[in-house]
């Protein structure tokens, strides 16, 4: 690929890019790479240099899956197990297939060394990759995440609750029948327990829901 392309005043040149099959298409006028109004989770991407197309390939690719843990950090306010949590839900983060859903762009360009063409050649991949639909479905499942945290929460409230007024009424009624003391302990740590396997149990459907 490296040297059939060469313009005459060696400008860079800009060609359709099938990121997949990693190979460069038609060749075009440089794009027009505006951010559009109103989306700000249309991300300009760009790799870094590289001398060849593995290597742009891969760096962008990189940058892609940086771009959309950035936009997972935005929606779950930085939540430290947040694309965990959401993988967990069934959600599939592929950055190529995001990456493929807009139009990339190949940058080509051989220098100038001493006045001959060099022997090597600099690619850049360049793209505005449109995460709103990816934003919109992660807001909705991270709602029903936080839900089901909130309700497991509640959850584990009232059972902190519930083992205080059980565990201070078996008390007062075995004192007042004078129960003996280690029917008293078996009695407070069978409510103990009962009541912190339940709670396990509940979280455990809630968080799977």
């Amino acid at each position: 690929m490296g040297q059939n392309n060469i313009s005459a005043n060696n400008a860079p040149q800009f060609f359709q890019f099938d990121l997949k099959s990693k190979s460069k298409r038609q060749a075009i006028q440089q794009p027009e790479l505006i951010l559009p109004n109103g989306n700000s989770y249309a991300v300009r991407i760009e790799s870094d240099l590289s001398v060849d197309i593995s290597g742009v390939t891969e760096n962008f690719i990189a940058k892609v899956d940086a771009a959309i843990g950035d936009i997972i950090d935005s929606v779950t306010g930085d939540h430290i197990d947040g694309r965990v949590l959401l993988e967990q839900r069934g959600f599939k983060f592929d950055p190529l297939y995001i990456a493929n859903s807009n139009d990339i762009f190949l940058q080509q360009y051989t220098p100038i060394i001493g006045g001959q063409s060099s022997n090597i050649t600099n690619y850049h991949l360049i793209a505005i990759v449109d995460f709103k639909p990816m934003q919109t479905e992660i807001s909705h499942v991270w709602g029903e995440i936080m839900l089901g945290e909130r309700l497991i929460q509640y959850i584990m409230i009232a059972s902190i609750v519930l083992i205080i007024l059980f565990t201070l009424r078996g008390n007062q009624v075995m004192r007042n029948r004078d129960t003996h003391p280690t029917i008293r302990i078996f009695i407070n740590v069978v409510i103990l327990v009962t009541i912190l396997v339940s709670l396990a149990v509940i979280g455990t459907m809630l968080h799977w829901v």
